[in-house]
């Protein structure tokens, strides 16, 4: 009987002490005081922590079950979004504790921590169909994924800094960028990961490898409130070691069996399940094996139905591997080039720099693929347009391309056609000039009659003059000075006229005002004769672009404006034209007020052959023309409107083209320019 109580004492005693630990007066006072502390956690790292319906789950929330009663003192949770909000309410100061942290010299300004109690492995994970990685070196240049302000994410950076690190703000949000394939692995725990990958991610991640670094964590408290780390320090001293392996195996799923009477009942259990499971594996592999070949076999199927060639590129070899109908393309069987293939041989030698250019912009990731058009050398001698695609599978341990592999497809039909545009386009073009053309020989006579008559008048005169006696020599020199004034204006007015026809298309800097000035001057004439006045509101604007295509858009534009005013009745007529800039662009803008155009013609006005004048006065090829070059020649854009706006305080109504170009352009489609 005694030694039963002196048992029941014992395990009494020995209970009451596990649920307590050895505070001093002024520890005990701090927590009377404090009455709670605030728990700031990592809302989503699962087995360890998380937050779940307001709620703290997880291994950490066992244990700070634990310190509570060892504590004797409310730990409540202060819920955030993410670790970085987690970390941020540390240093405001609204977190008193850290359940699971790992020190670094930036959180010591702000925390205390207590000694560890996790010691975990490092490890990287990949995509199913990865090989295992024994060198972490081999990710050198590689994007890995991990999550954002994690401890274990500045050891990686400094220890490795040849390894590309994306930041993300969970380790859910990281799988699945990493299931996606949006970047190499992703370096997490051994238990995150493990749990994580199967929970949601079984048949399609992996663990792969793992890093010579731990990661040791502890509790953190605020390092303003200096007793909190001897507490905690105390606090976790006291929990058991069966208690910490009781929280594991909960969450973990690890169960130790001991059946002391028949041993080989659990071995040959675990032996069976090891079977079931090769079994179950064996009998996946092999669906997935039938699904692969019926995979590649529907890829080849519709690969020769689109007659795509296949091709592979070695880069250190320059060797190639095809497919027969890469071969076929260019008219050969696969034997008859196969043999010693290079690949740039077959290339024209005008189109060998466009093939460079897009493999260095892949190469530098500056593209997703490599991707180009050029023409190659047929077996018949004659060259066919190639549309190429492809990718780089693989890299050396130095990042540089080992190998590439794409598809080529026969694109030469459509390649004539666009070239059969082309000329097209340049036809409208040149019809466009002679029509402008047209107008302007017109103009020029006009401007010539009053010149030629002077010219006229004053000789008849001279020779009157010496034909009655009476021709003096202050005579003579009048007469020679109004025949040469007249002169020069002819060879002014035909240095203009040259300068339109010039075909010179190099992009030089073009002066805008002088532009305006060479397109009004050629409709002086006109104006005159129409009573138009010209108003000219011309900020100093100078663009880096193509002088005669821009001069023959606002020739095509005032000519519609001159033939527009000549149909209405106002005696007030007008052309204003105003330049401007604005950001890094010139706008230039061309009204009347020749009552605008009918809002059904407005959408179709830069329509081929559409025309709002009589058939045998339009071509309709004039604004057409302007917006194909503004637009795509000078990479600018060309807008029309009806616009409202007071003349000399009258109402008027009109359209207004307005123009914007970049003040530099690239120089694009020479080729076409040039024809």
């Amino acid at each position: 009987m005694n030694k039963i109580l002196f048992l029941l004492i014992f395990f009494t005693f020995n209970f009451l002490f596990s649920q307590q630990i050895d505070l001093t007066k002024i520890e005990k006072k701090y927590l009377e005081n404090k009455k709670s502390l605030n728990l700031c956690i990592d809302p989503s790292w699962m087995p360890y922590e998380k937050i779940e319906d307001d709620k703290h789950i997880g291994m950490t929330a066992d244990y700070i079950k634990l310190l509570e009663k060892y504590i004797k003192t409310e730990i409540k949770l202060v819920k955030t979004d993410t670790w970085s909000q987690s970390l941020e309410y540390g240093k405001q100061r609204k977190c008193d504790v850290f359940s699971l942290i790992m020190p670094t010299p930036s959180r010591k300004t702000y925390l205390d921590f207590t000694k560890p109690y996790f010691d975990i492995p490092l490890v990287i994970s990949t995509q199913i169909d990865e090989l295992f990685i024994k060198d972490i070196a081999s990710l050198n240049n590689k994007n890995i994924g991990i999550v954002k302000d994690y401890a274990y994410a500045e050891i990686i950076k400094e220890k490795y800094p040849e390894i590309n690190l994306i930041y993300v703000n969970n380790i859910e949000e990281g799988l699945e960028k990493l299931a996606k394939g949006e970047y190499f692995g992703f370096i997490g725990t051994l238990y995150t990961l493990g749990y994580a990958i199967q929970k949601e991610f079984v048949g399609k991640l992996k663990i792969v490898g793992k890093f010579d670094e731990k990661w040791e964590l502890c509790i953190a408290s605020r390092n303003d409130e200096p007793l909190l780390k001897f507490i905690f320090d105390k606090a976790i001293l006291s929990i058991p070691k069966e208690e910490k392996q009781e929280i594991l195996n909960k969450w973990l799923s690890i169960k130790f069996e001991k059946d002391y009477f028949s041993p080989m009942i659990g071995i040959l259990t675990v032996s069976i399940l090891i079977i079931i499971m090769i079994l179950l594996i064996n009998k996946k592999l092999s669906i997935e094996i039938k699904k692969r070949k019926e995979a590649e076999k529907f890829l080849k199927l519709t690969m020769t139905s689109a007659n795509l060639g296949v091709w592979s590129w070695n880069f250190n070899t320059n060797k190639n591997e095809i497919n027969d109908i890469w071969a076929l393309i260019l008219g050969y069987t696969k034997e008859e080039i196969e043999v010693d293939l290079d690949f740039f041989s077959f290339v024209h030698k005008d189109d060998l720099h466009i093939i460079k250019t897009a493999l260095d912009k892949h190469e530098k990731n500056e593209k997703n693929q490599y991707e180009c058009e050029f023409r190659m050398r047929c077996k018949n001698g004659t060259y066919k347009w190639i549309y190429s695609n492809g990718r780089i599978v693989s890299r050396d341990e130095k990042g540089k391309p080992f190998l590439i592999v794409g598809i080529h497809q026969d694109i030469n039909d459509r390649k004539v056609l666009e070239l059969e545009v082309f000329k097209q386009k340049d036809l409208f073009i040149q019809q466009s000039r002679q029509a402008a053309m047209g107008e302007m020989l017109e103009n020029i006579a006009h401007q010539w009659r009053q010149p030629l008559s002077v010219i006229t008048t004053v000789a008849s005169g001279l020779k009157i003059s010496k034909e009655l006696g009476d021709l003096k020599d202050e005579d003579i020199d009048y007469s020679m000075d109004k025949i040469i004034k007249s002169g020069m204006y002819l060879s002014q007015t035909i240095d203009d006229f040259r300068g339109f026809l010039n075909r010179t298309k190099n992009k030089t800097t073009v002066n805008i005002k002088k532009v305006i000035d060479n397109a009004t001057y050629f409709y002086k004439t006109q104006f005159d004769k129409e009573g138009i006045e010209l108003v000219l509101n011309i900020d100093d604007c100078v663009i880096n672009s193509y002088e005669n295509e821009l001069l023959q858009c606002i020739l095509n534009i005032i000519s519609n404006s001159v033939d527009a005013l000549s149909s209405v009745e106002n005696t007030n007529k007008c052309i204003i034209i105003d330049v401007y800039e604005k950001d890094d662009s010139c706008i230039i803008s061309i009204k009347d007020n020749a009552l605008g155009i009918k809002d059904e013609y407005l959408l179709k006005i830069f329509e081929p052959y559409f025309t709002t004048k009589h058939k045998s006065q339009g071509t309709g090829i004039g604004l057409y023309m302007s917006h194909e070059i503004i637009t795509k020649h000078l990479l600018g854009k060309i807008e029309v409107e009806n616009v409202k706006f007071k003349y000399l305080d009258e109402k008027s109504k009109g359209a207004c083209f307005k123009i914007t170009l970049a003040k530099d352009i690239e120089t694009i489609d020479e080729n076409l320019i040039k024809n």
